[in-house]
């Protein structure tokens, strides 16, 4: 479509837009539908006075008025639509005006061989557009009902009154034209809204490709699609063999701009830096944030001595930038580390290179562009342009002071003081690329007799053999520190699963099978190994320290060359954990599970139309158990199996009470997990479940979450393809936070997005920035594919606004309501059914 088409359809539909009420325009599917009966209703009521003055001239003046009370009837349609805001209603009006008027001409003009009798066919046609198959089939059948009437009233002897027309021939030629004329404009117009919803699709997923590949801060590249590129730049290298090099640029004292302007003023530093850099490199060059105040540079075919130079020019150029902030000027300074790429290596352990060469550059004062694996002498030190190269004796001393500073004095590995420092950078590349990083606390059983037997010349060897053994253990870009005495930690970064961190531990053990050499004899030493993993819930650099040392204790406690992965349960004693594990089987039994419901509110009513279903536990001894704590138990149990039927009973059996009791109908989400999902014969169960109840399918909503679906893609569809066909509800729960793929979001049969609250909670922002833009991209493309959107987690009105502007279909969180008991519900419930909305409603935006 050029754009002059473009700009004239956008402006026609803008005008049919004011006869649609702004309810039937939040839903794709429903404005189509709309847009068409208007745009019949206009078309025909345009064209019919063109027929009405033909009809005149030649000499029929009883159908002049007839066709214009029928025109008046059918322009009257979307009148009627945007009063009731029926568009069954106004399609109906338009075809009984449609079809008494060919009708009544086709009568009065000889019958079955009137000229307007083929006219008969646009009522069937246009409802085909307009209402679909069984409108079609009720105006198709009135159609031929009318022209077999007209026919048998002939051949009974019945003498039709044909009436006088000066040239019938002349009249044939304007009826058939005319109807290859209203049939090819019928087919343009329906085209038009079909190719406007095709373009409102294709800009969704244009927004959202722009902002896969996009950081919606600076512009410049994000990380994920950075990384591609340098994936790719590594297979044309191990290929060609040409290297290139990565640059890790990190703005300094960033953190003391933000305390001292302010984060507005830090994301203005971060625009400018960001624009600075991109005038200075390469075409051919990829330039992206990598998360935080820190920016990655790959320069293809690059050797390190020419990165170097194009760092220092980038060194130099922000050297001189000054970002203005009200009447204050920021001075900003960058500190840079290169790494050349090595064949064979993961672009992980590159940029781990180019990581260890940017901290040499920040310990040695900041301002600086250290490469790794040059300039020795000064461990890797490279002074500021301007500056005069120290002397060899100089340099080394300076090396020697700085590996005091960094190293363990006896076994060279980094010390506790650097191992923070490397820990903290390692969380934030977890934060920003959503891997695991683990952190392995390793301690030698009994390490003391070590020492009482062999004296402590012995013990030390062992702790520098144990200390060579490790970092051979380990991958280049892992890193390993001496903790205390006999105390080892290891840090793995960019792992997969928990399993891989267990798999490396167990790796370790193997290795110290091995007898060592001590003062000239054999020595065999074990250890226990505790593991801790980030990201996690409420866990920063100390508490991640914490986390390992306990389950490092709890190693120890399970015996020598043990591993243990730290769980929130490992905090609780023993004893609780068993104890939960066991009341877990007689909770049911025993009537300390219950539901809470939380309710879901339809954004354009402002009623309530659904529930959530959320479990929970009253323990007797412990009190009210949170779901995050028992659940998982439930699933290492099996437990979760009996729980969900449960859970789908109860819930089912509830719904069923608040319809009994007269009050307005809803429907109930439950909550699915993996374990149920892959039992057998889980559709057929749940359909046993709600048919005992009563409950009509469409009544039930079951939630996945996204993670869960992708795990068994096959399997899951024939399950969800089961329960969809017999009516259930089946929805993406957590939507957007793992895979969003519109490959398999095509694929799978669902109904309902549930949009995360990670989305939602970034909402409210005045101007609406890129956080509102992903969103309504969310929301647009689930429209395209005619399903719903839920938004949980709604806070605040800011955030409702938002939503409501987006045309986001429902909602729940706390600015509406808490989860609730039962009997709460009903009271909502009961307000909704006397009022029309229940009492403390957000007011409509």
């Amino acid at each position: 479509m050029n754009p002059t088409s473009a700009r004239w359809s956008g402006r026609y539909l803008a005008a049919t837009h004011w006869f649609i009420p702004a309810a039937l325009q939040q839903e794709a599917a429903v404005l189509t539908r709309a847009e068409n009966v208007v745009s019949a209703a206009l078309l025909a009521a345009t064209a019919g006075p063109f027929y009405a003055l033909a009809y005149y001239l030649l000499g029929y003046k009883g159908a002049v008025t007839e066709i214009l009370l029928c025109c008046a009837v059918m322009l009257a349609s979307p009148l009627l639509l945007r009063v009731s805001g029926s568009i069954g209603a106004a399609r109906e009006l338009f075809l009984c005006a449609l079809f008494f008027n060919f009708t009544w001409l086709s009568y009065n003009l000889g019958g079955i061989s009137a000229p307007t009798a083929s006219w008969l066919i646009t009522g069937p046609l246009v409802a085909t557009f307009l209402g679909g198959i069984w409108s079609a089939l009720f105006w198709l059948a009135m159609s031929c009902a009318a022209a077999a009437l007209i026919y048998l009233l002939a051949a009974a002897g019945h003498v039709l009154p044909v009436q006088a027309v000066s040239d019938m021939a002349m009249l044939y030629l304007v009826c058939h034209l005319g109807l290859f004329v209203v049939v090819l404009a019928f087919a343009l117009l329906f085209e038009l809204t079909k190719t406007q919803g095709f373009v409102k699709l294709e800009q969704a997923v244009r927004t959202i490709n722009e902002l896969a590949i996009r950081d919606e801060l600076t512009g410049v590249h994000n990380r994920r699609y950075l990384m591609n590129l340098i994936e790719r730049e590594k297979e044309r290298s191990d290929r060609s063999g040409r290297a290139f090099c990565l640059c890790l640029l990190d703005i300094d004292f960033f953190k003391r701009i933000n305390d001292t302007y302010g984060h507005s003023a830090g994301d203005t530093v971060l625009r400018a830096f960001a624009q600075t850099v991109q005038t200075l490199v390469r075409g051919s060059d990829c330039f992206g944030r990598y998360g935080g105040e820190e920016f990655l540079l790959m320069l293809p075919e690059t050797p390190v001595a020419d990165a170097r130079v194009l760092a220092e020019r980038v060194r130099a150029a922000i050297d001189k930038l000054r970002c203005s902030d009200g009447p204050s000027e920021i001075a900003l300074t960058v500190s840079i580390g290169v790494a050349e790429y090595r064949m064979g290596e993961t672009i992980t352990q590159a940029i781990g290179r180019a990581d260890e060469a940017l901290y040499l550059a920040k310990s040695s004062g900041r301002n600086r562009v250290v490469c790794h694996g040059q300039d020795q002498e000064p461990d890797g030190l490279a002074p500021p342009a301007g500056e005069a190269r120290p002397e060899r004796d100089l340099g080394a001393s300076i090396g020697r002071m700085l590996d005091g500073m960094h190293c363990d004095q006896l076994t060279g590995l980094l010390n506790r003081r650097l191992l923070r420092d490397r820990l903290r950078h390692a969380m934030d590349r977890a934060d920003r690329n959503r891997r695991l990083v683990a952190l392995l606390l390793l301690n030698i059983n009994k390490f003391k007799e070590v020492n009482d037997a062999l004296g402590y010349e012995a013990g030390d060897a062992l702790l520098v053999q144990a200390g060579g053994i490790l970092r051979g253990c380990l991958r280049d870009c892992d890193t390993v520190a001496r903790w205390s005495g006999d105390e080892f930690v290891a840090l793995l970064e960019d792992l997969g699963s928990e399993m891989d961190a267990r798999q490396v531990a167990e790796k370790i053990l193997d290795r110290f099978g091995l007898p060592l050499a001590a003062s000239g004899r054999e020595c065999f030493i074990t250890l226990s190994v505790g593991v801790a993993l980030y990201p996690a819930e409420d866990c920063d650099l100390d508490a991640l320290l914490k986390r390992a040392d306990i389950a490092m204790r709890s190693a120890r406690a399970w015996g020598e060359n043990s591993v243990q992965l730290y769980s929130s349960a490992a905090t609780a004693p023993q004893s609780e954990r068993l104890a939960l594990k066991n009341g877990l089987r007689d909770a049911l039994t025993r009537g300390q599970l219950f539901l809470e419901y939380q309710p879901q509110w339809d954004l354009a009513t402002r009623r309530i139309v659904g529930v959530e279903a959320l479990l929970r536990w009253q323990h007797p001894v412990y009190g009210r158990i949170d779901p995050g704590r028992f659940i998982p138990l439930a699933e290492e149990t099996g437990m979760i199996v009996p729980i969900g039927d449960w859970v789908l009973r109860t819930a089912c059996a509830q719904n069923r009470a608040w319809r009994d009791a007269g009050l307005p109908a809803v429907k109930t989400a439950v909550n699915f997990s993996a374990r149920q999902l892959r039992h057998p014969d889980i559709a057929a169960r749940v359909l046993d479940i709600v048919a005992a109840s009563g409950l009509a399918r469409g009544s039930l909503e079951l939630e996945i979450t996204e993670g869960v679906l992708i795990d068994d893609l096959d399997g899951n569809r024939r399950v969800m393809s089961e329960l969809r066909a017999a009516g259930v509800l089946v929805s993406i729960d957590d939507f957007g936070t793992g895979y969003s793929s519109l490959n398999y979001l095509s694929e799978l049969p669902v109904d309902i997005l549930k949009m995360d609250g990670l989305f939602v909670r970034r909402l409210g922002q005045h101007p609406r920035a890129r956080p509102y833009a992903i969103a309504d991209a969310i929301v647009g493309m689930a429209h395209s594919l005619d399903l719903k959107v839920i938004a949980e987690a709604v806070e605040t009105d800011e955030q409702l606004a938002d939503l409501d502007a987006m045309g986001c279909d429902e909602a729940q969180g706390y600015l509406f309501a808490r989860p609730l008991a039962p009997e709460q519900v009903a009271v909502l419930l009961a307000q909704q059914g006397l009022h029309g909305s229940p009492a403390a409603v957000p007011a409509l935006a």
